[in-house]
């Protein structure tokens, strides 16, 4: 009866999914022109954006989960909130690559989302 019940405890925690850290420095950075680097820092910003804002709203979700559910069904891997500070700190590379080239016209770059925390 005891295994029984155990089973059951563990079986009601959430399985969270494991986050997928992107590189600061990849193979080939040192080829990239001035435009593909403001093109991956761009789209960079957006998914970093959107997947901090997801995992914060998710956050919440995990909390009253916690609280008033089944302190198993909350998420405390944070993927998403992980994976977008890594596209942050590839940001701070690229910035860094787009110097070193003297691209042109970083002034005009997104700012960055604000971190998870």
């Amino acid at each position: 009866m005891r295994w029984l019940l155990l089973a059951g405890l563990l079986a009601g925690c959430v399985h969270a999914r494991v986050a997928t850290l992107t590189p600061v420095q990849q193979p080939g950075d040192g080829q990239l022109t001035c435009e593909q680097v403001e093109r991956e820092y761009r789209a960079n910003t957006e998914i970093a954006g959107a997947k901090i804002a997801k995992n914060e709203n998710a956050d919440m979700r995990d909390f009253w989960l916690g609280v008033f559910v089944w302190p198993g069904l909350m998420d405390l891997q944070n993927a998403d909130g992980n994976e977008g500070n890594a596209l942050l700190d590839r940001n701070i590379f690229l910035r860094e690559v787009a110097r070193s080239k003297t691209c042109a016209g970083m002034e005009r770059w997104p700012a960055q989302p604000k971190r998870y925390t």
